[in-house]
């Protein structure tokens, strides 16, 4: 006479009395649950949370992100043109004058966006010490600016406002090789708060960070250890899934 078969709990079962469904269903909840559990062992204790965490965070960090981005869409700056610009003065007695002063045309570009606006030597000189004072740049290293007196000899006063004239050619080659080697030896410059106001390019900043961001999202999705572990459901006798 065969014996009788033993359940999961110790009781004793009589092999041709049917299986109670319930009991069933319990067992395989059991089951699964502890599948479950054994499978996400690495991240449910606290230990492997602890590593799980520092993973995700060394997979998506931001820098690594922001370096991505930048060596994929640089800043591209250089000096297109120089105009004469006429300035009013108010002067007592004499009434109204205007001054004329040399304007450089400065052209940025990342990616699809484009800015375009004029600066004096004087306002570019300026932002050259504004970079020194914030260490945004290293003296010892960084372009030197154009000295004003570079171009002194062989030209005279009147070429000072002669867009023709050797001497604002020279200056235009001199700032815009300045500005190339400013921005190619630190391609995050454009980030900071001092550079954004300098040069208009608010939405530079914002394109930029928009992309950081979706980098950094689709890094850590490419590098989450939960995306490979997908536990397989399945029906129990009642055709419910297990959660």
């Amino acid at each position: 006479e065969p014996e009788p078969s033993r359940s999961t709990c110790g009781t004793m079962m009589d092999p041709e009395q049917p299986m109670d469904p319930q009991s069933q269903f319990r067992g395989g909840l059991f089951f699964d649950v502890m599948s479950h559990a054994q499978a996400f062992a690495d991240v449910t204790t606290d230990e492997g949370a602890a590593r799980f965490n520092m993973e995700l965070l060394a997979a998506a960090k931001p820098a690594d992100a922001e370096e991505a981005v930048e060596k994929a869409t640089p800043v591209l700056i250089e000096i297109i043109d120089a105009v004469v610009r006429k300035e009013t003065l108010l002067a007592v007695g004499d009434g109204i004058g205007t001054k004329e002063h040399v304007e450089y045309i400065i052209k940025i570009t990342r990616g699809l966006l484009l800015k375009t606006l004029g600066k004096r030597y004087s306002e570019l000189q300026q932002f050259h010490q504004i970079l020194l004072e914030h260490k945004l740049i290293e003296k010892l290293t960084c372009p030197p600016f154009p000295e004003k007196q570079t171009f002194r000899d062989g030209w005279y006063k009147f070429d000072s406002t002669d867009t023709n004239s050797n001497f604002i050619r020279s200056r235009k080659v001199s700032l815009d090789t300045y500005l190339k080697r400013l921005f190619e030896e630190n391609p995050t410059l454009y980030h900071e708060p001092c550079v954004i106001a300098f040069f208009g390019i608010e939405e530079f900043e914002l394109k930029a960070a928009e992309e950081v961001s979706a980098a950094a999202a689709k890094r850590a999705n490419q590098h989450n250890p939960i995306a490979s572990l997908e536990p397989t459901t399945k029906p129990n006798l009642s055709g419910l899934y297990d959660v």
